[in-house]
């Protein structure tokens, strides 16, 4: 049977574009964030809030309900000169954000421990690794803000929430300076497509990923491969019918990541034989997403 050809959207454009890199789970944050770490509180001890009032105060009060997570938030100064943003700006970066973590499951939310929100109309979009998020609230639309900080909390469930012990061997795999762990549960994962974290394995194909920025490296497979399963969780599986290495993708985080549970958001018909570049950047229903 002839392979299926795979097309990709506007590839060139959206690389240049994209700029979201992941933030090494070893890299030495103390250049940019100058505030004492809070202890996160579980969130399951923080019910979420929901108003129903005017935007503006509706804004104001998940802005509010950000702070009581005890994440610490650094100004955008501490990353970039001059981008601190104004008070209503900030006030709905805020919300944004505190919403779209309240909707996402509590492990790797329970371990982010420091966030930057910046100003700028240009620079990464977001960095994401550790307990550390850094994230551009200017010049994106809310359902890409919410889409990039999906896929930045990919990266933290990746690299700061599954863990190796330390006295397992070391495996093929490099963060950065950092070797992953044999027993890194994330092994099983990448294994589906790499054989390290600079080469595809001899029988990979474009078909077996969500996406194009996902054939960067096993870390970014993983963080596209997370956001994809959360926003647009139905076209997932209908790409997974038809591939192996995607249904195994698939089954990996709904077992190891999600504990079972699905997300029914995307279009109800999809081409399984394109891929966009970027999952990030694709239309999904926002409400429904925060409803959840």
């Amino acid at each position: 049977m002839k392979k299926s050809t795979v097309t990709f959207f506007n590839f060139g454009v959206l690389l240049l574009a994209l700029m979201v890199k992941p933030w090494s789970a070893n890299w030495n944050t103390n250049a940019i964030l100058d505030q004492q770490i809070q202890i996160t509180p579980s969130l399951a001890q923080t019910e979420i809030v929901r108003y129903d009032g005017s935007a503006a105060s509706d804004e104001t009060g998940y802005a509010e309900e950000l702070d009581s997570l005890g994440i610490a938030l650094h100004p955008g100064n501490t990353f970039m000169p001059e981008s601190d943003g104004s008070p209503r700006s900030l006030n709905h970066c805020k919300s944004l954000v505190y919403r779209t973590l309240k909707s996402l499951p509590e492990e790797p939310v329970n371990h982010l421990k420091n966030l930057t929100l910046y100003f700028s109309d240009s620079g990464r979009r977001g960095l994401g690794g550790g307990d550390t998020v850094i994230l551009r609230c200017q010049n994106v639309t809310d359902e890409e803000l919410v889409g990039v900080l999906v896929h930045e909390m990919g990266h933290i469930h990746d690299t700061g929430v599954l863990q190796g012990s330390l006295w397992s061997s070391n495996s093929e795999f490099m963060d950065g300076s950092k070797t992953v762990k044999e027993d890194d549960p994330s092994i099983d994962f990448y294994s589906l497509s790499w054989t390290n974290e600079d080469t595809m394995n001899l029988t990979a194909t474009e078909e077996d990923f969500v996406s194009g920025y996902a054939m960067t490296d096993p870390f970014e497979d993983f963080a596209e491969s997370y956001a994809y399963y959360i926003l647009h969780g139905t076209e997932f599986r209908q790409l997974a019918q038809e591939n192996a290495v995607l249904q195994a993708k698939y089954k990996f985080l709904k077992n190891s990541v999600f504990d079972g549970k699905e997300y029914v958001n995307g279009e109800e018909q999809v081409d399984v034989n394109a891929r966009h570049y970027d999952v990030t950047v694709l239309p999904y229903d926002m409400a429904k997403f925060f409803a959840v």
